[in-house]
């Protein structure tokens, strides 16, 4: 069984008129590092880099929490240490989901200057058309 998604994609490639469909294939499908790397060149890539370097720190923070856990003689050391393992792990995670929405974001917003970019053309088109 097909993708619905692979049967609509060659559906839109096979529609579009033929210098259309090599403007289209210039600006296609962007993999999973070129989207990563593409969050980085925008207006919020202080954001992105500043999500890194957070990302960085609390995931060394969760693992010295762990160790320190681990290490703990008592209950209630353990119960800090655990605690601030757990809230590191989940920041850490948070911040994931969030670039993972980034990049879905970005790959949204290409994919709609696609359509504007397909509409000026078909606009330009029909200027052409009715000028004649």
């Amino acid at each position: 069984m097909t993708e619905p998604t692979k049967d609509l994609d060659r559906l839109i490639y096979d529609a579009v008129q033929e210098e259309d469909a090599e403007l289209l294939a210039r600006f296609g499908e962007q993999t999973t590092s070129e989207l990563f790397v593409e969050a980085f060149r925008g207006r919020r890539r202080l954001v992105a880099i500043g999500g890194v370097v957070a990302n960085t720190v609390l995931f060394v923070a969760a693992v010295i929490s762990a160790s320190r856990f681990l290490d703990a003689s008592d209950q209630r050391s353990m119960l800090i240490w655990a605690a601030a393992t757990t809230l590191c792990v989940l920041a850490v995670m948070s911040i994931k989901a969030w670039y993972w929405i980034e990049m879905a974001r970005l790959a949204l917003a290409r994919d709609i200057k696609r359509v504007e970019l397909q509409v000026a053309l078909l606009a330009k088109q029909l200027g052409e058309h009715s000028a004649r």
